[in-house]
């Protein structure tokens, strides 16, 4: 049976970020021609979608498939490389 797809919801906040991102670095690089007459509101609103597609993200995170069942995650691992570190630090005395 096939995995269904795995969606990230921080995904489109990404993509928009990099794009508010480089509408805002375009208007300060070409402050003085016309490049750098864009607008502040078209700003403001590119800020404004940003905040309800994270929004959207935090509130709607059930849409990611975990890969493996029974995966402690990025915590699991750290934790245990840290009891790694300490028994053989208390080894080698």
């Amino acid at each position: 049976m096939p995995l269904p797809r795995q969606h990230d919801p921080w995904e489109p906040f990404r993509l928009w970020l990099a794009l508010t991102l480089a509408v805002y670095a375009v208007r300060a690089f070409f402050a003085a021609q016309w490049p750098g007459a864009i607008p502040g509101w078209i700003l403001l609103v590119m800020v404004l979608i940003g905040l309800v597609l994270a929004a959207r993200a935090l509130l709607f995170p059930g849409r990611v498939v975990p890969y493996r069942e029974g995966d402690g995650g990025w915590w699991n691992d750290l934790r245990d490389d840290w009891q790694l570190w300490w028994e053989r630090r208390r080894q080698g005395r």
